[in-house]
C-alpha cells in the first residue's frame, strides 16, 4: 500500500477558520504579520493612475532613517506568506526628493528577491494581498554603492518604490491528500517548506506513462493558462535528481516531457502530480513530482 505523505504542522497556513466562518488574519512564515504601514510615507506620496500602472507624485521631499512602507490599497486576493513565495508585481521606482520616475516593471518577485535588489522591501511585501498597492522607501545609505549620487539622491534622501500586487502563486501545493494504492510505485514526502522527496521502489520502471494526483487542488482551473510551477525530476534507475526548481524562481511547463505539460493543463492550482516519463526503450523512466502553484492572469501575458 502507498500513498503520498505530508509534514503534518501544529498550525495550518488555511484562509478558513472554523470559528464563526471568517476570514482568517495573514501570517507570515507561522508569525502573525501587523501591517502597521508609516502615516508620514503616505502623507508624503500620491499614487494615482490605473492598478498595475501606479503613477507617483512627491508631496514632500522623502527622508526616512530606515526602510518604510504603507498600503495605498489593501488587496482581498491571496496572501504572501513565505519569504520565498512568489507574486507578480508591477513595480515603479521614483526619486523620493523630485519625484522624477527611474524605472518600471512588470515581474516576477518574492520578498526574498524583491528585499535583495532593495534592502528593506521583503518586509513591506510581508503578508501583502494580491490586489494591493504598496509604498515603500529606502534611504539613499542602503542603496548599492553610488547608486544614490547616480539618480540624484543626496544622503538623507530616500527612494521610493511603488508596488502593485497584480497576482499572487501559492508558496506550495495545498491541496487534499488524494490516497494511492497502485503497487511498484514511488512514493513523494514533503519537507515544510514543500520541497518533494521522492522514493523509487526495487520494481522495474513502467512501460507506459503513469500519472497520479498526490494532492487535489481547488483553486482555479490551468486549462489552456500559463501555469506557474516548481518541479523536480529524479531517474528511476539512477535514483538521483535530474533537476529541480525548488532552489529558484518558478516555472512553465517549457522544457518538460508532453506528458507533465499535458496533466498540469487539467489540474487546479493547489496540486500536486507525479507523472512517471518511460524512456523511448522503455527500460528506464524519470520521475517527475510537480506542484502547481498559480495561472497567470491571461491580461497580463502581453506584458
Amino acid at each position: 500500500m502507498r500513498k503520498s505523505t505530508a509534514a503534518l504542522s501544529a498550525l495550518a497556513l488555511s484562509t478558513i477558520v472554523l470559528t464563526g466562518c471568517s476570514a482568517a488574519a495573514p501570517t507570515f512564515e507561522g508569525a502573525a504579520c501587523d501591517r502597521d504601514g508609516s502615516a508620514a510615507l503616505e502623507r508624503s506620496v500620491t499614487v494615482t493612475g490605473d492598478f498595475g500602472a501606479p503613477r507617483v507624485e512627491i508631496e514632500l521631499p522623502v527622508h526616512t532613517g530606515e526602510p518604510a512602507y504603507a498600503d495605498i490599497i489593501t488587496g482581498d486576493g491571496r496572501a504572501i506568506t513565505d519569504s520565498r513565495q512568489e507574486a507578480i508585481l508591477a513595480r515603479v521606482l521614483v526619486n523620493g526628493t523630485t519625484g522624477q520616475t527611474l524605472d518600471a516593471q512588470l515581474k516576477l518577485w518574492s520578498p526574498e528577491s524583491a528585499g535583495a535588489e532593495l534592502a528593506g522591501v521583503d518586509e513591506a511585501l510581508k503578508c501583502a494581498t494580491e490586489g494591493s498597492r504598496i509604498v515603500a522607501s529606502i534611504p539613499a545609505s542602503d542603496l548599492p554603492e553610488g547608486a544614490a549620487q547616480q539618480i540624484g539622491l543626496d544622503t538623507t534622501d530616500s527612494l521610493v518604490a511603488v508596488y502593485d500586487v497584480r497576482y499572487t502563486a501559492l508558496a506550495k501545493a495545498d491541496g487534499s491528500d488524494v490516497f494511492n494504492d497502485a503497487p511498484g510505485l514511488p512514493s513523494v514526502v514533503r519537507a515544510p517548506d514543500g520541497r518533494p522527496g521522492v522514493i523509487i521502489p526495487d520494481t522495474a520502471a513502467p512501460k507506459k506513462a503513469i500519472t497520479e494526483t498526490l494532492l487535489r487542488g481547488e483553486h482555479e482551473k490551468v486549462g489552456d493558462g500559463t501555469a506557474l510551477i516548481r518541479s523536480t525530476s529524479v531517474g528511476w534507475t539512477s535514483r538521483s535528481v535530474g533537476q529541480t526548481t525548488w532552489d529558484g524562481s518558478v516555472t512553465g511547463t517549457d522544457g518538460l516531457p508532453a506528458e507533465v505539460a499535458e496533466a498540469v493543463s487539467k489540474a487546479r492550482v493547489g496540486s500536486q502530480l507525479m507523472v512517471i516519463v518511460p524512456t523511448q526503450s522503455g527500460d528506464d523512466a524519470t520521475v517527475h513530482v510537480v506542484d502547481v502553484l498559480g495561472v497567470i492572469p491571461e491580461e497580463l501575458m502581453a506584458r
